[in-house]
């Protein structure tokens, strides 16, 4: 670590110490402000957005992910914004070539794009409406994610004539899952390409020999997982340098080595220990291949009825990983990381003083939407998945308490099960 980067990390340290031991600090979530803020992000942007004119279907995606995780339902709260976005996001999708494989670009006449197809996917199936269900054709998001398959690496191009990358191989399952077409063609080849990013850390990189970085190691684990082959990773070696990844003051993540906690990392790192809970390599491709039977290491087969997995979210999966005779209800699992600690960071230091709406990645920095929706992620994770089957919510449960994630897609639980559960 160079002093100048000590100095940094001792100084963020300060800040949150003094923070914390304030004697009127509160830990109260602004929620009205925050919903406020991400329904601004739905209407008419400032001209300081253009240079986001790529990642229009981006910043629709976090508004809507984050309002949902406040417990807003946009049909709901306002049908015709709601209509509106489907309509935006429909205009964004795009043909690649001459051949009927639609994408979602970043913004309408742009090129498609693995990552806002994931976004705009996801913000479809939040949104939730039969009109959000028509503006995805699940055959032509497949012919699409194919062509950008890379038959040498086992990855995914992240466009066309564009790098392979761990963001490409979570974004392009991700999708075919969500959309009911992912099959044994996506996959093959993930799991080797991802592990293969893996460093000499435990983290994984966006490339084969790259740094560990939060983000790609986020996308590379769930895609492992969505490839039905966490087992590919060194498991071990990944939990250890995640766990090392929270600081020991502010208690929220950062995204590398000697670096400084981020806001965002609070889901980028936080979700991957739901993930992990998932090693169980049996139950993982239970919930991924519904239909099939598998087969346990002992070699006898389980009937899929046996575990009732169908349509259920793969979040709610870990915590059927030990019985209650192996973990009574009096005695819960311990936590995989600092739940409380994260809490604090995300309402204590990612939250203005003056409690104006939307979330930023550390004190003295600006709000903007991605932070909001991925320090609301990483809030909702800290309550619901610190510990096995219990909700732990710091500060006032009324303002604070979050709608459940799904951690494999980052889609609130009831919108994914109701997607899942219905046929595309």
């Amino acid at each position: 670590m160079t002093s100048a980067s000590a100095e940094a990390v001792l100084n963020l340290e300060n800040i949150a110490r003094d923070i914390y031991e304030r004697p009127d600090r509160a830990s109260a979530l602004a929620r009205d402000a925050h919903v406020e803020y991400l329904l601004g992000g739905l209407r008419t942007l400032p001209t300081a957005f253009t240079s986001l004119d790529a990642s229009r279907a981006w910043v629709v995606y976090w508004c809507v992910h984050g309002l949902a995780l406040l417990g807003v339902d946009l049909r709901e709260r306002d049908e015709a914004l709601a209509s509106d976005v489907v309509r935006f996001l429909r205009r964004c999708r795009s043909r690649r070539g001459e051949r009927a494989c639609f994408g979602f670009g970043g913004g309408p006449g742009q090129m498609p794009h693995i990552a806002t197809t994931y976004a705009a996917t996801c913000a479809l199936v939040t949104i939730g409406t039969d009109e959000a269900r028509e503006a995805i054709v699940g055959a032509d998001l497949r012919a699409f994610l194919l062509s950008l398959k890379d038959s040498r690496t086992g990855g995914f191009r992240v466009h066309e004539g564009g790098e392979s990358d761990t963001r490409g191989c979570y974004a392009a399952l991700a999708t075919a899952h969500l959309c009911g077409v992912l099959d044994e063609e996506l996959t093959r080849g993930v799991s080797s390409f991802v592990a293969s990013c893996q460093s000499y850390e435990g983290g994984i990189g966006g490339e084969p020999r790259g740094e560990a970085h939060g983000g790609y190691t986020f996308c590379g684990l769930a895609a492992c997982a969505l490839a039905g082959d966490i087992g590919a990773l060194d498991l071990a070696s990944l939990e250890r340098w995640l766990a090392n990844r929270q600081g020991e003051i502010e208690g929220g993540f950062n995204g590398r080595t000697n670096k400084l906690v981020d806001g965002c990392y609070s889901f980028w790192q936080g979700g991957c220990f739901p993930l992990l809970a998932l090693a169980n390599s049996h139950l993982l491709e239970q919930f991924i291949h519904q239909s099939r039977h598998v087969v346990t290491p002992e070699g006898s087969q389980i009937d899929p009825r046996d575990f009732a997995f169908n349509a259920r979210p793969m979040g709610a999966c870990a915590a059927t990983l030990f019985t209650p005779a192996e973990f009574p209800s009096s005695i819960p699992a311990p936590a995989p990381f600092a739940n409380g600690a994260l809490q604090g960071w995300i309402l204590d230091c990612c939250q203005s003083e003056q409690g104006a709406g939307g979330l930023r990645d550390k004190p003295g920095t600006g709000r903007d939407h991605y932070h909001t929706c991925y320090c609301l992620s990483g809030l909702s994770l800290a309550q619901h998945f610190g510990r096995c089957g219990v909700v732990e919510v710091v500060g006032p449960t009324e303002s604070n308490a979050l709608v459940k994630l799904e951690p494999l897609v980052n889609v609130v639980e009831h919108k994914y099960t109701a997607w899942m559960s219905r046929k595309h």
